[in-house]
């Protein structure tokens, strides 16, 4: 199997990715905290900790549901690497 490359992001960096961004669409709708948590199915400090980017508790298929529940579109793609000549 070929070494990993640096620029491949890992598991940690995709959840990272993940919880930043629905940190921003939770702060930029406008409603409360426990509104939120009402829509999303969550409990308002789940809440407040995403909106705070602070994700311990949350796996990556977590934050992809919660993501997917707050109206994000997600995708991973998964190709082969490309040959370097």
């Amino acid at each position: 199997m070929a070494n990993r490359r640096s620029s491949v992001p890992t598991s940690e960096q995709m959840r990272a990715q993940v919880l930043a961004t629905i940190a921003e669409r939770l702060a930029q709708s406008g409603h409360t905290q426990k509104e939120v948590a009402a829509q999303l199915g969550l409990a308002q400090p789940q809440v407040s900790a995403l909106m705070n980017k602070k994700g311990d508790g949350f796996s990556l298929d977590r934050l992809i549901d919660v993501a997917v529940r707050a109206g994000l579109s997600v995708r991973l793609s998964v190709t082969r690497p490309y040959k370097r000549d």
